[in-house]
């Protein structure tokens, strides 16, 4: 008998599926991850550094001591970029206590500055912009200011209260062989780039009085009385506004754009 013997049937064999390289993908993916670590680095150093060179400078500048505490902020986005087009678009200095020059006047004044500047210059070859700036005079400052200005006698010594929206002149008067106390109330305003005080008003013994009358009374006649600041300041700024706010002065100016890469605009103004 024949025996019989089925066909075996072929063994299939698989051939694994290439495994696809991803390496290449997470390669690129890590060199994008440390890009975007390296600009989150530099941006923080670019903050911190330029802030510490405005400072040192405008420090300098002054003649400030090294240690004057001064509020340094750059705006306008990204600093990088700034420093790369050679301009920072937005900067804002502010300090207490900042000296100003003497002038034709009494020296040893000192003012609380806020100072906005925009499009600064950071290389040669670059414009700048324009910006604005703010100084608070208190009391004791403005009295030592107003020794220059014309005055009658009998205020020329007067004390100074900031009471808005006044400046109010106090002193003593003799009339009829008393000594009376006198108040003089001045709005403060801006002309020409100079500080103006507008007379308002008069009180003599607690009495209210209008300016005819205390003319009358007392032989006193004041007119508008103009204060310069301009041989204080550098020339690139003009005087625009001055209110009394919080207890002090406020001065607001506008600053040229043309200060910021012109040294002569830096220079003090003068008195007309």
């Amino acid at each position: 008998m024949q025996t019989m013997t089925s066909a075996t049937a072929p063994i299939p064999v698989t051939t694994p599926a290439r495994r696809r390289r991803r390496w290449p993908w997470i390669v690129l993916a890590a060199v994008v991850v440390l890009l975007i670590a390296a600009v989150v680095v530099a941006e923080a150093v670019a903050r911190a550094i330029v802030p510490d060179r405005v400072r040192e400078t405008v420090t300098t500048e002054l003649g400030l001591p090294e240690d004057h505490p001064m509020d340094v902020a750059v705006g306008g986005g990204l600093v990088l970029p700034q420093l790369i087009g050679g301009r920072l678009d937005d900067l804002r200095i502010s300090s207490q206590d900042v000296p100003l020059p003497a002038g034709s006047g009494v020296s040893g004044l000192t003012v609380d500055a806020d100072v906005h500047l925009t499009g600064v210059p950071l290389r040669d070859g670059v414009s700048g912009g324009p910006g604005t700036a703010e100084i608070r005079i208190e009391a004791d400052d403005l009295e030592s200011l107003l020794a220059t200005a014309v005055l009658p006698s009998a205020l020329a010594d007067a004390t100074i209260e900031l009471a808005a929206p006044d400046v109010v002149l106090s002193s003593r008067i003799s009339l009829l062989g008393a000594s009376i106390p006198i108040e003089l109330s001045l709005a403060p305003g801006a002309a020409d780039g100079d500080l103006t005080l507008e007379p308002t008003g008069a009180a003599v013994g607690g009495a209210d009085l209008s300016l005819d009358q205390l003319a009358a009374m007392a032989g006193i006649e004041v007119g508008p009385v103009p204060v310069c600041l301009a041989d204080r300041l550098p020339a690139g700024l003009a005087l625009t506004d001055v209110a009394v706010e919080d207890g002090a002065l406020v001065a607001r100016l506008d600053i040229a754009a043309e200060m910021l890469t012109d040294d002569a605009l830096l220079d003090p103004g003068t008195c007309g």
